[in-house]
C-alpha cells in the first residue's frame, strides 16, 4: 500500500509495536482491548490518527501476530466483539505514507532495546523535522510522555536520538500540544489556534495580541503559556475551593509560582478605568479583571471569571503592557 495516507504526516499514530498480549486473560485481554478502542475512538473524533499499513502483522505475543488474534480469533484469546470493534476501528484509520524518504525499520527505545516500530520510526522520522507526532498506544505498553527514541546506533556510534511523545489517551493532549510551544518553536501568528487545542476549556478573544506587552513574542510567550496552563488547570477550582474569596484564591493559585489576582478595590471603583477591562468577544462583553502579573509594573494577562456565556469557560481577554489603575 505505498502512498496511501498522502504527504500530510498529521499528529498522531497508533504504535502497533506497543500491543503486547503476553499472559493476559481472556478477560483481561478482551477489558484493554475496549479500553484501547475507547480512547481510540474518542481521538479520532478531533484528530487525524494514522496506522501503519502493516499493523495487524505486529507480533503481540510470540510467534503471533495481531491478525491471527484479531481477525482469526487465535490465542491468547479475546472476547469477539471487543475484538471485531477493534478492528474496525483501526481499519477506518487512513495509513501513514509509506514512502516517506528516510524511514527506519527498527527504533531503540530506552530499556526496551531494538525493536521493530514502524509507527515509532514514522514520529521519529518526522520529530528529526521539526515536526512531532504522538504515538498512541495499548494500555499495559508502559511508554508515556516524552521518551527518546534513537535510530542508526551502533557499537562505535550512539545513533540519533530525538523526544517522541506516547500517549494511552485523550487525557495527555493538552500535556502534548503545550510542550510544543518551545519544541516546535511556535509562531506568533499560529498561537491562539494552538492554545486552544492545549487549553481546550479556554476562550480566546479576537483582539489578543502578543504587540501589546512590553518585550517581544519571543520573550513573553513561554511565561504567557505558563500562565494559561495554571488558568486552565486551576482557575475554576480554586473558585470553588474558597467559595471565590478573592485573597484565597490568589493564594491557592500562588502555589504554583505566579502571581493571579483580581483588581483591586480602588481600581474597581473606578468605572471609567475599569471599561478597560472589558473585552468584546462574539458580539457579547465580558470583564477580565483577574490577571496575572509578569512583573510588578508591566506585562499582564487579563481574564474572567467563568462564563455560563461561554459554557463555563474562561475568557483570555487582554494582553497587555499595563492598564490603567
Amino acid at each position: 500500500m505505498p502512498g496511501e495516507g498522502g504527504s500530510e504526516p498529521g499528529r498522531f499514530v497508533v504504535d502497533e509495536s506497543s500491543f503486547d498480549f503476553r499472559g493476559l486473560t481472556e478477560e483481561r485481554l478482551t477489558d484493554l482491548l475496549d479500553e484501547f478502542t475507547d480512547e481510540l475512538t474518542d481521538l479520532v473524533r478531533t484528530h487525524r490518527v494514522t496506522v501503519s499499513p502493516w499493523w495487524s502483522e505486529a507480533e503481540c505475543a510470540p510467534g503471533t501476530e495481531l491478525h491471527d488474534v484479531l481477525y482469526e480469533g487465535g490465542t491468547p484469546r479475546a472476547g469477539r466483539d471487543a475484538r471485531l470493534r477493534m478492528v474496525r476501528t483501526m481499519d477506518r484509520c487512513p495509513k501513514w505514507d509509506t514512502e516517506t524518504a528516510g524511514l527506519p525499520d527498527e527504533v531503540e527505545l530506552a530499556e526496551e532495546g531494538p525493536v521493530l516500530a514502524l509507527s515509532v520510526g514514522f514520529a521519529w522520522l518526522h520529530a528529526t523535522r521539526g515536526h512531532h507526532i504522538g504515538c498512541l498506544v495499548f494500555p499495559t505498553a508502559g511508554r508515556v510522555g516524552w521518551q527518546s527514541v534513537v535510530v542508526g546506533g551502533t557499537a562505535t556510534s550512539p545513533g540519533i536520538g530525538k523526544d517522541v511523545f506516547f500517549l494511552t489517551g485523550a487525557s495527555s493532549l493538552t500535556d502534548f500540544w503545550r510542550d510544543l510551544f518551545s519544541r516546535e518553536n511556535v509562531a506568533e501568528q499560529s498561537f491562539v489556534e494552538r492554545a486552544r487545542e492545549a487549553f481546550p476549556d479556554l476562550v480566546f478573544a479576537d483582539s489578543l495580541t502578543f504587540r501589546r506587552f512590553d518585550g517581544t513574542y519571543g520573550e513573553m510567550r513561554d511565561w504567557v503559556v505558563r500562565v494559561l496552563s495554571v488558568v486552565h488547570d486551576h482557575f475554576i477550582d480554586a473558585l470553588a475551593k474558597h467559595a471565590g474569596i478573592p485573597a484565597d484564591v490568589k493564594a491557592e493559585l500562588g502555589h504554583h509560582g505566579l502571581n493571579l489576582s483580581p483588581e483591586s478595590p480602588n481600581t474597581r471603583a473606578k468605572a471609567k478605568i475599569m471599561k478597560q477591562r472589558e473585552v468584546v468577544h462574539g458580539g457579547e462583553k465580558y470583564l477580565c479583571e483577574w490577571h496575572a502579573k509578569k512583573d510588578r509594573h508591566r506585562n499582564r494577562v487579563h481574564f474572567s471569571l467563568p462564563e455560563q456565556r461561554l459554557d463555563g469557560r474562561v475568557l483570555i481577554g487582554i494582553f497587555v503592557d499595563h492598564l490603567d489603575t
